[in-house]
């Protein structure tokens, strides 16, 4: 195990900036999610802590030392790539055991930890086969148990499943948990997979335009995002957003004109806004009635099984997304009344983009 820290970290290419000021502090043990959009900056950043590139400023430090100046084959770190990376010439024995021959490690303690790391992702039965002979999914675990043979001090993952059909992502990301569970290791992960993050999580690092948006448990973010870019990005499907041209007197006023009452915890009044609604923070209600916030015009119902989610043109000329019950099919065309569900309901500051209230 092993506390990692992250202070002041700057990364750019030439005028380009590409990490601006990242400051994380990872305590020994947890499993902490680097996630965001393509080119924000998360991969650059695992790469450096492994030492595969360098920092233009900041340091990275490792159980209270600082390893910036360290060439990686010395910083006690393991990386699992995208790129299963592993030796085709070699049986899933051979590459497992190469880094410790490397390292000089004696033949007894090589085949101990071998078979310890194989026993740990079931890999008895595969060794000795050679890559080519191996799906996708046990080429990726030999990749990890690779990894764990060297008993590092940190383990790195650099989106280790997308290159995973849907149905192997779900059983791999099953066992890098269940790893973690049974090592107590600290592990950095990068991904732009939210399912990834939100299941296999302690902390997940937002990260948008080299920049950490927000630090938090799964549950936090989902709950609380404090700003509109991580409310925008966590969830799927995605937030919902409309104009709100004022709050008084606790009511909200949007730009179309409906009003709309607000919790306790929002402001009592405040200029322009934003207000966000997650797909299962409405009720569909009788358009006729007087229980309807706003009504709309049916576009689409997406059924998946369980859940159904309704595509909603509102009278106010916004799509929305409402999370229905599938028990109760609707039509492309119907007239559907919308009922704002208050406790799931979200206010950002339209020029700071910042959570308002609670």
């Amino acid at each position: 195990m092993a506390h990692l820290k992250i202070d002041d970290l700057h990364k750019s290419y030439g005028d380009v900036k590409v990490l601006e000021g990242l400051d994380l502090d990872i305590p020994s043990g947890e499993f902490w999610v680097l996630l965001g959009p393509s080119g924000c900056g998360k991969s650059t950043l695992l790469r450096i802590i492994a030492g595969l590139e360098d920092e233009t400023a900041g340091d990275v430090i490792l159980d209270g030392k600082s390893i910036t100046t360290l060439p990686p084959a010395k910083r006690g770190i393991a990386m699992v790539f995208q790129t299963y990376a592993l030796y085709p010439h070699l049986t899933v024995r051979g590459n497992m055991a190469l880094v410790l021959k490397q390292a000089g490690h004696s033949k007894d303690e090589i085949e101990e930890r071998v078979t310890e790391s194989s026993r740990a992702l079931e890999l008895d039965p595969l060794l000795d086969r050679k890559p080519a002979e191996l799906s996708g999914g046990q080429r990726q675990r030999v990749a990890i148990a690779r990894a764990i043979v060297r008993k590092p001090k940190l383990f790195l993952f650099d989106e280790p499943l997308s290159n995973l059909d849907a149905a192997l992502r779900g059983s791999v990301r099953l066992e890098i948990a269940g790893l973690h569970q049974r090592l107590s290791a600290t592990m950095v992960y990068v991904t732009h997979d939210q399912v990834e993050a939100m299941t296999l999580a302690d902390k997940i690092v937002v990260m948008h335009d080299g920049a950490i948006q927000q630090v938090g448990t799964p549950r936090e973010l989902y709950e609380k995002p404090q700003n509109l870019f991580v409310a925008g990005f966590i969830g799927s499907p995605a937030m919902n957003f409309m104009d709100i041209e004022k709050i008084d007197n606790s009511v909200a006023y949007l730009v179309s004109g409906e009003k709309i009452a607000l919790p306790k915890t929002a402001p009592v009044s405040h200029g322009s806004a934003k207000m966000g609604v997650r797909p299962n923070g409405w009720q569909l209600v009788s358009a006729k009635g007087k229980t309807a916030d706003l009504k709309g015009e049916v576009l689409l119902e997406e059924y998946l099984g369980d859940a159904t989610y309704i595509h909603v043109k509102l009278n106010t000329g916004v799509n929305v997304v409402v999370r229905g019950d599938p028990a109760k099919p609707h039509s492309i065309g119907d007239v559907v009344g919308v009922k704002v569900l208050t406790t799931s309901l979200h206010l950002f500051d339209d020029n700071t983009g910042k959570r308002l209230g609670d």
